[in-house]
């Protein structure tokens, strides 16, 4: 499944993207490493040793997400699970492909999916610090979507998401101009 799909099932079309709201919407089981233990009776430690940020898993044909509700900020919490709604979506969870090429798949999922490069591009906007701001993301994650920004190639699936995104590209842009 495309972004701009995961957008449109999940009725995504503003900035900061709420990572449980979407999963929720996708239905997508969001549960703490805190609760885990005590569904499973499985240590911290043991959860710590799969993923130290959160991992995916299906049962009972639903798709479940643990997070770990300890790791370091916010933001990370939200790029993990960015992650791993990806690993969901692009349908990683079936354990017949490449580990390190899922991982790589699942992180652009989450880089894009948290910071769309067409409505950042459409909004003005040019430097880490305001991705970081506008879309709740890392300083990291800013960075690495601004490279993707200045690359300046547009896709037909960014079209859709212009599309979509376009009453938050008007707002923010007259909000800008006021200033």
């Amino acid at each position: 499944m495309t972004v701009n799909k995961v957008y449109e099932k999940a009725g995504i079309n503003s900035l900061p993207i709420s990572t449980e709201e979407a999963a929720k919407r996708l239905g997508i089981k969001l549960v703490s490493y805190k609760t885990l233990t005590e569904i499973y009776e499985i240590s911290l430690k043991e959860l710590y040793a799969k993923s130290l940020f959160g991992f995916s898993f299906i049962e009972d044909g639903r798709y479940i997400i643990a997070v770990n509700e300890n790791s370091c900020c916010e933001r990370r919490r939200r790029f993990t699970v960015a992650h791993e709604i990806g690993h969901c979506v692009l349908g990683h969870l079936s354990g017949t492909e490449n580990k390190i090429e899922n991982e790589r798949d699942a992180d652009r999922f989450a880089g894009e999916f948290l910071a769309p490069t067409s409505v950042l591009r459409a909004c003005g906007i040019n430097s880490a610090e305001e991705i970081a701001r506008v879309c709740a993301v890392s300083k990291t994650s800013a960075k690495i979507c601004l490279k993707r920004i200045s690359n300046g190639v547009r896709t037909a699936e960014e079209d859709e998401v212009l599309k979509r995104f376009n009453g938050f590209i008007r707002r923010y842009l007259d909000i800008k101009r006021q200033k």
